[in-house]
């Protein structure tokens, strides 16, 4: 890979999957098997989501929650996100709604992706508590659904959107307190922030620059 710093989240996934693409990225366990998604399957199914959230409306300068634990569609999302310019908000599974309902409101969140079927049933109240919140995605949902993850896959498939390269400046996630002693208070992290620990990372780490 080369030496040369990345300017932002995008930039270091491009750069990234193009000079790893066939590596083995994110496992995921099911029934006792590890199962295998690489660099290239990871960026392809970013460029879909990508498309798929900007057809649905999504734009640049948006804040995107996601209530999800850690699993391949949100590193999917939260580099869609990063392409678009808007902020990924993250959230836990195990917070309560009406925690989730606070974020949303206090960030003026337009998108909240949910991880599972229940999770979204639970979702759909909230845009009582956040009214700026438009669309609400289900990870979990049926194809036939066009809110649903795999949805949007489809139909960014079928109409390609090329990313756009943020500023240092710009917020790439929103990152919110666990609100034990008060509500959740929103930290901003800009690409700035994130790329120069990475940049310093690999300047220091030579298995980084490895290919």
């Amino acid at each position: 890979m080369s030496s040369a710093k990345y300017e932002n989240l995008v930039d270091m996934f491009e750069r990234s999957v193009k000079a790893f693409g066939p590596r083995q990225l994110f496992g995921t366990k099911k029934d006792g098997q590890w199962g295998w998604t690489t660099y290239s399957e990871t960026g392809k199914q970013v460029e879909e989501f990508r498309a798929g959230l900007v057809a649905l409306g999504v734009k640049r300068g948006d804040n995107v929650a996601i209530i999800s634990n850690n699993r391949v569609e949100w590193a999917v999302a939260a580099y869609a996100c990063f392409g678009i310019g808007a902020a990924l908000v993250p959230m836990y599974e195990a917070q309560l709604a009406k925690e989730w309902a606070f974020i949303c409101n206090d960030c003026s969140a337009t998108t909240v992706i949910a991880a599972t079927d229940e999770i979204y049933e639970k979702c759909k109240d909230l845009k009582e508590k956040a009214p700026s919140i438009q669309f609400v995605i289900g990870l979990s949902l049926p194809k036939t659904d066009p809110l649903s993850y795999a949805a949007l896959l489809e139909a960014g498939e079928k109409a390609p959107s090329p990313p756009i390269h943020p500023e240092p400046k710009d917020t790439a996630c929103l990152i919110y307190t666990s609100g034990t002693t008060g509500n959740p208070k929103g930290v901003i992290l800009s690409h700035g922030n994130l790329i120069s620990n990475i940049n310093a990372c690999e300047a220091i780490t030579e298995i980084l620059k490895t290919t």
